[in-house]
C-alpha cells in the first residue's frame, strides 16, 4: 500500500474517531455547564473537582488495563493523533489488519450510539481509545478552569462597557474595552495568512451583522474584540469553531472561550443576549455530518484550504 493510500486510509479512521470523540467530549462538558448554572460557585468547584478525580481514576484503570494506550497519553490532543501516535505500531499483525481492511463506509453511528463497543472486534481498543481521549480533553477542560479562576483571583477584573452593535451590516461597529486576562485563551495557532483566509470566509457567509477584518479576528480571537459582533447564523458560529478545533488550530474549549469572554451576541435581535455554553453546545450538535450543506460546505472548503498556508 502507496503512502497516500496509507494516509488517506489513517484519515478515514481519524474521522470515526473525531466524530465519536467529540460527541462524548461535548455531552460531558454541556452536562457539567448545566449543573453549574444551578449552583453557587463554592457547590461549582466541589462538582468540578469530584468530576477530575473521577476522570483520573477512570484513566488510570485505562491505562492499567491496556498498556497500548501509552502513545495516547501523549498525543491525544493532536487531531490527527491516530497517524501522528504510536498507536497503531502498538497493535499485534492481525490488529493492524483489520485497521487497514475496515471500511469506514460500514460504520454505523447508530449501532455504536447503541453499544460503544459494537465495533472494537473489527476496530481493536476503538472504544477504548475513545474513551481516553474524551477523558483526557475532560481532565484538561477541569484543569483550565480552576487555573482561570485562580489566575482572576490574583488579577483585578477590568469593567466592561457592553455597547449595543449596529444591525446594518454596513455601519461602523462601537470599540469596547478589552476583555481577556489570558494572552492566547483560544490557544490559536493560526498563523496571518489562516487568519485572512477566516476572515474571507465569515464574511463571505455574512456570520455576522458586520463584515470583519483581519485584525478584528485577530482580537477576536486574543477575547479582547474590537467590537461585539451579533451572529447572524449560531451554527454557522458553530460550525466554524468546530471545524478549527478539530483540526489543533485552536482549543477544544471554544465554546466555554466564546461564552465566558462574552464575545458575540445572539442572532435574535430582540434583546442582547449573549452566545452561551448552550447556545453554542445546542449549534453544534446540530452541524455535526452536514458540511455538504450550502453555507456550511463555504465554511468546510475554507477550512480545508487552511492546511495549504
Amino acid at each position: 500500500m502507496e503512502n497516500t493510500e496509507f494516509k488517506a486510509k489513517f484519515d478515514n479512521i481519524q474521522r470515526l474517531f473525531d466524530r465519536c470523540i467529540n460527541h462524548a467530549y461535548e455531552t460531558l462538558e454541556r452536562s457539567i455547564y448545566m449543573k453549574s448554572q444551578y449552583l453557587n460557585m463554592e457547590q461549582v468547584e466541589e462538582l468540578e473537582g469530584q468530576e477530575y478525580i473521577r476522570a483520573a481514576d477512570e484513566l488510570a484503570s485505562l491505562y492499567m488495563s491496556y498498556s497500548v494506550l501509552s502513545e495516547i497519553q501523549r498525543c491525544y490532543f493532536i487531531h490527527d493523533f491516530f497517524w501522528e501516535s504510536g498507536f497503531y505500531e502498538a497493535l499485534k499483525p492481525d490488529e493492524k489488519r483489520k485497521y487497514l481492511l475496515f471500511s469506514p463506509l460500514s460504520f454505523d453511528y447508530s449501532r455504536y450510539e447503541q453499544d460503544n463497543s459494537a465495533y472494537d472486534e473489527e476496530l481493536p481498543y476503538f472504544s477504548v481509545v475513545v474513551k481516553t481521549v474524551v477523558l483526557e480533553r475532560y481532565s484538561a477542560y477541569l484543569r483550565k478552569k480552576k487555573e482561570d479562576r485562580a489566575q482572576a483571583e490574583l488579577e483585578p477584573q477590568p469593567e466592561q462597557e457592553v455597547q449595543k452593535p449596529t444591525t446594518n451590516t454596513e455601519l461602523p461597529i462601537k470599540v469596547v474595552p478589552p476583555i481577556a486576562e489570558t494572552e492566547n485563551p483560544f490557544g490559536s495557532i493560526l498563523n496571518d495568512k489562516q487568519i485572512e483566509l477566516i476572515a474571507d470566509c465569515i464574511n463571505e457567509v455574512k456570520m455576522f451583522n458586520a463584515s470583519v477584518t483581519v485584525d478584528d479576528l485577530k482580537a477576536i480571537l486574543s477575547c479582547k474584540p474590537n467590537a461585539i459582533l451579533r451572529s447572524n447564523n449560531n451554527r454557522y458560529v458553530a460550525f466554524l469553531f468546530s471545524e478549527l478545533s478539530n483540526r489543533s488550530l485552536i482549543t477544544g474549549n471554544w465554546q466555554s472561550v466564546i461564552a465566558n469572554n462574552k464575545l458575540f451576541l445572539s442572532k435574535d435581535k430582540s434583546r442582547d443576549k449573549y452566545l452561551n455554553q448552550g447556545d453554542l453546545a445546542t449549534a453544534t450538535n446540530y452541524v455535526k455530518g452536514i458540511s455538504h450543506e450550502k453555507g456550511f460546505a463555504t465554511i468546510y472548503n475554507y477550512i480545508k484550504q487552511l492546511k495549504r498556508l
